[in-house]
């Protein structure tokens, strides 16, 4: 009897500073942007100048490992705001005191910014689909939708293959048009060449510098990220997520409209039962996508360890704790024979705060021991139950078995 049981937790870090009013209109795109005299870098929300010679600190796993001087009338590029720190780049932090003055960069500089020349010649499709196509011509390709399921956008993701997985695509529509969509097959075209299997290197030489930020309502959140890159590219967000266990190689590819990802509540959206209940679909969906890809056998839903692996996400947002072992000292193979699941084989994935079941997925993907349970051969069925805690972060639980 083989047993497995892996997770992990995404400390998103939610970085807030208040920037003004967002601009609506489109902004005309420029080569390279000057502000008092410097030219702007991708990521670039500010400048320091320093008024009294101070010390920029180096931090690595949160331990400061370096310290320079900065001397009085340096200027530094900002890149983020912390509580105490202003973000210069290259892991490198200089103290909000009274030593330093901030500027921030005015937002229609930002807009040009983001708007680079580069950017909106990298037109991305997906098996010959775009941003702002019809139903109609996704219908074309791939018949109706196999599954349709609310998403934290507010719409829906409607999933479409062309049998088992094949050619596997999510698709989001806004009055009958592609709002956003994501996949992680093979049908990833590029007008830059950058294709699934391209290296991360490969990724951010060609689109430079992804962004350290999203704005939603004049309020700014930090999404930087070693397992993804986001970047504006044609007017959306375009996301590349890494595959560490493939050499950082491109594995998937999610693109949101612009104007759809800025008016989202936050990162989490409106949880409610109907989005629960969406997640654990859409990672089922996702996790056989990724089994295709890898040459795994497809698995089948199970509804009864579905509502073992429910339970489990529950009692964790219920009672504010992360773990596979609960507060009553069961295992996850405690609970499956509890609820009179017999097995040969069996394992659990849980995860904690991804934003959704897509960076969910994607996060266990790079996680070793749950990369091992998504692929392992030996499985045969699964079952995903997910439940909110107070303040909307989402808890997560697969349970895979075969009987």
């Amino acid at each position: 009897m083989q047993r497995f049981h892996s997770y992990v937790t995404s400390f998103i870090v939610i970085l807030i500073m208040i920037i003004g009013t967002s601009v609506q209109a489109e902004a005309t795109c420029t080569n390279d942007v000057w502000w008092e005299g410097a030219k702007l870098q991708k990521g670039q929300i500010g400048k320091v100048t320093v008024l009294k010679d101070t010390s920029i600190v180096t931090f690595k796993n949160k331990k400061t490992v370096f310290t320079r001087k900065a001397k009085r009338g340096n200027v530094y590029n900002v890149y983020a705001i912390y509580a105490k720190y202003f973000h210069i780049g290259n892991n490198q932090y200089i103290k909000n005191d009274a030593n330093i003055r901030y500027k921030a960069v005015p937002k229609e500089k930002l807009a040009l910014l983001i708007c680079d020349k580069k950017a909106t010649a990298a037109t991305i499709s997906m098996n010959g689909l775009s941003i702002g196509d019809t139903r109609a011509k996704v219908e074309a390709i791939y018949g109706k939708a196999k599954r349709k399921t609310i998403n934290d956008y507010g719409l829906y993701w409607e999933t479409y293959d062309q049998g088992n997985y094949k050619q596997f695509i999510m698709i989001s529509y806004e009055n009958d048009k592609i709002a956003a969509m994501y996949t992680n097959q093979h049908i990833v075209q590029t007008k830059t060449g950058i294709t699934l299997n391209s290296s991360k290197q490969q990724v951010q030489q060609t689109y430079g510098t992804p962004l350290l930020s999203i704005d939603k309502g004049g309020i700014s959140y930090i999404i930087k990220d070693d397992e993804y890159s986001t970047y504006m590219l044609d007017g959306n967000y375009v996301t590349f997520f890494f595959d560490k266990h493939q050499n950082d190689q491109l594995s998937a590819v999610q693109i949101v409209r612009r104007d759809l990802e800025e008016k989202k509540d936050g990162f989490y959206g409106n949880p409610n039962n109907e989005l629960r209940t969406a997640y654990e679909y859409q990672i089922f969906d996702l996790v056989n996508a990724a089994r295709l890809k890898n040459r795994a056998p497809l698995l089948s839903w199970d509804g009864k360890i579905a509502h073992t692996a429910r339970k489990h996400s529950e009692d964790m947002a219920n009672n504010r704790y992360f773990s596979h072992t609960n507060l009553r000292g069961q295992s996850p193979f405690d609970r499956m024979r509890i609820d009179g699941i017999s097995y040969s084989t069996a394992g659990e994935n849980i995860a904690y705060g991804q934003f959704n079941a897509i960076f969910a997925h994607e996060a266990w993907m790079n996680s070793l021991g749950h990369r091992q349970n998504i692929l392992n051969p030996s499985f045969h069925r699964l079952g995903v139950g997910v439940a909110f805690n107070s303040l909307g972060q989402p808890y997560y639980t697969q349970n895979f078995y075969t009987p």
